[in-house]
């Protein structure tokens, strides 16, 4: 369950500038698994960048997380939705986490997961900010997203 002022362990941040693939996976992880998040919790920035060693393989780390390696490593079944609409994403958060690809209009340079839907609003795990985020419709619609320079939903991994 969602804390309506943040997650329930609080701030978990990514440990670096390259990890935010493996946080929010990790993040999806200690959501599904209670266990797993009582024993990664107190080491949680040693468990991203483990995870993001053991998902990214043959990827140059530089490049962060790959979605098709996200996809694959999410707890459920995910699938790819190019340029994802807000409804999509809004509709697919009860089913579970949905890792969203954000950037700018160029290219995709952050990974973001919806954690949860409120009325008509995505609320967001930041792991930039290691807390929580609410984006709405005319946010996802003007690609006026909040994640620092990168404003624009590019790709979402959605349950299904």
């Amino acid at each position: 369950m969602i804390a309506p002022d943040g997650l329930p362990w609080g701030r978990l941040r990514q440990p670096d500038q390259l990890s935010c693939g493996a946080a929010t996976l990790v993040v999806a992880r200690m959501l599904a698994d209670e266990v797993y998040a009582e024993r990664v919790l107190p080491r949680f920035a040693d468990e991203v960048l483990t995870t993001h060693r053991e998902v990214v393989g043959w990827w140059p780390r530089a490049l962060g997380t790959p979605p098709w390696a996200l996809v694959r490593h999410l707890p459920g079944h995910h699938r790819l939705v190019t340029r994802p609409s807000f409804d999509r994403v809004l509709s697919a958060a009860p089913r579970g986490p949905v890792a969203v690809y954000v950037g700018n209009r160029l290219l995709p340079r952050h990974v973001v997961l919806v954690v949860a839907a409120a009325p008509e609003a995505w609320v967001v795990y930041d792991p930039a900010r290691g807390g929580l985020v609410t984006v709405d419709r005319e946010q996802h619609a003007e690609d006026r997203l909040p994640f620092g320079r990168w404003h624009r939903a590019w790709w979402a991994l959605v349950p299904r």
